[in-house]
């Protein structure tokens, strides 16, 4: 049975949440604050953490990179859609999820990660390496499940389209970082495409 511990400073949502994903194959603990989850981590074990952005008496940095050391992929859930800066922010979180959601969103993103942590490939992008069970790159930065994704797209000559700006700066970002031979560009007409610096 998989066990989630989901934190959120509002109660109401805890409890709505909670009901709904609590099922036979889902174990649901909740906390309201985060020296809660500091407790929780260091007495129970867990699948996966979804974390509010916004949780009182300990900052959700310290929060993940708890959750980290303990090897617990997390999902943090914001009000601000999520720029560039937060996407090289470490300790990154594994995922985002943007107020409002339904429990199937949640539910989808809770899915993924998992997914991505438990059977996660490694790949070559610009003589770097993606270990995406790890979420990060091997020589350095930490990616997220989105990112994982769009990598894998580009690298299988899929576009990104252009609304996700802010996910592909952050990837330049942590390309230019590890010294990849490789960045994302724009193409007008088509969206964002891989480019080997041969190219």
């Amino acid at each position: 049975m998989m066990k989630l511990l989901f934190a959120a400073p509002d109660r109401d949502l805890l409890e709505c949440f909670g009901k709904l994903l609590q099922s036979g194959t889902c174990q649901v603990v909740t906390a309201f604050d985060g020296t809660q989850v500091l407790s929780l981590l260091s007495t129970e074990g867990f699948d996966i953490v979804v974390l509010d952005r916004e949780l009182p008496r300990v900052g959700c940095r310290n929060l993940i990179e708890k959750s980290k050391e303990k090897h617990i992929p997390v999902i943090l859930l914001t009000c601000a859609a999520v720029g560039a800066r937060q996407l090289t922010e470490e300790p990154l979180p594994n995922a985002f999820l943007t107020y409002p959601f339904t429990a199937a969103q949640l539910e989808d993103v809770i899915r993924g990660t998992l997914a991505q942590a438990s059977g996660g490939t490694v790949f070559p992008v610009g003589g770097r390496t993606v270990d995406a069970a790890a979420f990060r790159f091997r020589e350095g930065p930490s990616l997220t499940v989105e990112e994982t994704h769009a990598l894998q797209k580009l690298l299988n000559g899929e576009t990104v389209p252009a609304k996700d700006g802010a996910l592909v700066g952050a990837l330049n970002e942590k390309l230019a970082r590890t010294a990849a031979r490789a960045r994302i560009l724009y193409r007008a007409g088509k969206g964002f495409e891989l480019v080997t610096d041969d190219e």
